[in-house]
């Protein structure tokens, strides 16, 4: 009895094409995505305008997700890990100064706004998150703890003021969160002056104050 015939593969390189190919579709579907989303809502988006943006097929989106809701995450998730690696680069490289390591991240933020205004909406303001999935809640949890870690070592270190340190990240964040609303809004230039007033105050808002000693007055 003969053998069966071999299983014919494609060449390798073929299969190396087809996987870059597959990749670089995945990317231009979430980059579709985050753009969209940020834009007019994920609710207000549809599957063919988001394969349209990303120039395929609408078929091809569920060649490489299961729906909207996935797409949504993947956009999620590519905004968190971004922002997750400003806040391990500026803990890492400025882990003495609380005030340093701040202002790294902000001016990122700011200068991200102006850049590639759908990834930092994505990240401050990611929509409909009541469909997230665990993985993106987690990412979002550990974006806001890195905030935290380095709340808590200012707090230690005598430069960030008493209380909670997640209300600290929370109050910095929103009020960086402002300015970088307003590049993306392309109301303000990342040169406007209030930018700079406005990352000082950010700073100023969780900053530990001397205080004041009371003047003694002499009768």
């Amino acid at each position: 009895m003969s053998a069966p015939p071999p299983t014919l593969r494609a060449p390798a390189r073929t299969r190396t094409r087809a996987r870059v190919a597959g990749r670089a579709t995945r990317s231009r579907l979430v980059r579709a995505a985050l753009e969209l989303f940020t834009e007019q809502g994920f609710r207000g988006t549809t599957t063919p305008e988001l394969a349209r943006r990303a120039g395929v097929a609408e078929a091809t989106i569920y060649r490489h997700f299961s729906g909207k809701e996935a797409l949504l995450n993947a956009a999620c998730l590519e905004a968190l890990a971004w922002g997750l690696s400003l806040v391990s680069a500026g803990d890492s490289e400025h882990r003495l100064d609380a005030e340093v390591a701040l202002g790294l991240i902000g001016r990122e933020i700011v200068a991200a706004a102006e850049r590639d205004p759908a990834l930092v909406r994505m990240l401050l303001r990611p929509p409909e998150e009541s469909l997230h999935e665990e993985s993106t809640r987690q990412a979002g949890r550990d974006f806001r703890l890195g905030l935290q870690q380095i709340m808590a070592a200012g707090k230690q270190r005598g430069r960030i003021r008493p209380g909670s340190a997640e209300l600290w990240a929370a109050v910095w964040l929103a009020l960086t969160g402002f300015v970088a609303e307003r590049i993306a809004a392309k109301e303000w230039g990342v040169d406007h002056p209030n930018v700079e007033l406005a990352l000082e105050s950010a700073w100023q808002a969780v900053a530990y104050r001397i205080p004041e000693t009371p003047l003694e007055v002499v009768t």
